[in-house]
């Protein structure tokens, strides 16, 4: 296999065929200069990993299209610096072990109000009616968005992801465009309710940080600092999850014998949770940019070139995980990359985890015969970005 017939932007290329040529590249050109694109592309585990952390010599910001909603400025993930920290350590303190707590509560709720939908019929889709509600009405939680809203973000969530390594003015990143307009305007109106009149939701703290002296902070987030961090928030916390949750029952469909495992012993279920986020592995890439001149292998990495860390390819890294395409739900060790490494290692990963793991749970519990529809079929979206699922339908009894 020559490396350039791989092209991470080729949304045609069969899920075999890209993962033969991820391991052809892993094995020939880990450190591969894609002339096409014209980045480079890593696609083994500790070349991932070392970039993810050296924040000396590799930087991030607005470049698109590997970042999942590139703007001019304030979001947290194209920061870096004293910036970034800064805001990190004002965002972090609302992510506590506490809220992951008190947010199984409702998770476990959301879901069984899920279940209650569509029980009785013997048949749903499993993105729409299974695997969106608890996402999505935890962050709609979170940032006091009304119930009425729900769909309307989701929608241009999948708007903004579909058009991620679009070709340039196509109808693709066109949609993504508006669809990302459209969302900055309804955040930016809400921003400006609380701002006039606060609640208690996250939204609301955010926007008294904004303002100073919500955390005992001199300096608070700035006005496109919060709009950026609502919409990482609410882009992060529904697209992400709600894939990785689909893609969780749709592996455990795909391996019985491993399904039959995990209803019969639930204390496999956090082992089973981090299997099907290096399994899955929703985020595919990311990018960021070269600070200094760094050498990777026998490659110079020039100042000002970009590289693209490809997930999907590290977390099937051959040289980390003993045969990386099974799906085992007690791996051990599992030290994937799917919610990155370093500085800007996803503060959201332990409530991630926690609503897979209650969404799956509930699952198993109440429709223990869930199984893909007879002639159904897995419809998924386009985006270089991420593993995105539009429809699964199943049934049950």
């Amino acid at each position: 296999m020559k490396s350039d017939l791989y092209d991470i932007n080729d949304l045609s290329l069969p899920r075999d065929e890209r993962d033969r040529a991820l391991r052809w590249l892993r094995d020939h050109d880990p450190v591969h200069w894609d002339e096409r694109n014209g980045f480079w592309l890593l696609t083994r585990y500790d070349d991932v990993r070392r970039l993810a952390k050296d924040n000396e010599r590799f930087t991030n910001g607005p470049g698109g299209p590997w970042h999942s909603f590139e703007t001019d400025g304030g979001s947290i993930e194209n920061l870096d610096g004293q910036r970034h920290i800064h805001i990190r350590n004002l965002v972090s303190r609302l992510f506590t072990p506490r809220m992951v707590s008190d947010f199984e509560t409702l998770a476990g709720q959301f879901i069984d109000e899920a279940i209650d939908r569509v029980e009785s019929k013997g048949h749903c889709d499993l993105v729409a009616d299974l695997a969106v509600p608890v996402p999505s009405r935890l962050i709609a939680h979170m940032l006091g968005i009304a119930g009425a809203d729900l769909a309307t973000f989701s929608d241009w969530c999948d708007g903004i992801t579909e058009g991620i390594g679009a070709p340039s003015g196509s109808e693709r990143e066109q949609r993504s465009m508006e669809a990302g307009a459209r969302m900055v305007g309804h955040l930016s109106e809400l921003i400006e309710k609380r701002r006039l009149a606060p609640g208690e939701d996250l939204l609301s703290r955010l926007v008294r940080a904004r303002d100073g002296g919500a955390f005992g902070e001199d300096e608070g987030l700035a006005a496109d600092e919060l709009l950026q961090f609502a919409m990482l928030l609410v882009m992060g916390g529904n697209e992400t999850t709600r894939n990785a949750i689909s893609g969780g029952v749709l592996a455990l469909f795909d391996h019985p014998r491993e399904l039959e495992r995990l209803r019969n012993n639930r204390s496999l279920m956090p082992l089973a949770v981090d299997e099907i986020l290096r399994f899955t592995t929703v985020v595919r890439a990311l990018r960021r940019w070269v600070g200094t001149d760094t050498e990777f292998g026998d490659k110079t990495l020039r100042r000002g070139q970009s590289v693209v860390m490809s997930f999907t390819s590290a977390n099937r890294d051959e040289r980390v995980f003993e045969d990386p395409t099974a799906f085992k739900i007690d791996r051990t060790p599992n030290e994937h990359l799917s919610f990155g490494h370093g500085a800007h290692h996803c503060m959201g990963a332990n409530l991630a985890r926690m609503e897979i793991a209650v969404v799956l749970g509930r699952i198993l519990d109440r429709l223990p015969d869930l199984r893909l529809a007879w002639g159904g079929r897995v419809i998924r979206g386009e985006s270089a970005l991420s593993e995105t699922i539009l429809s699964v339908p199943v049934e049950f009894r």
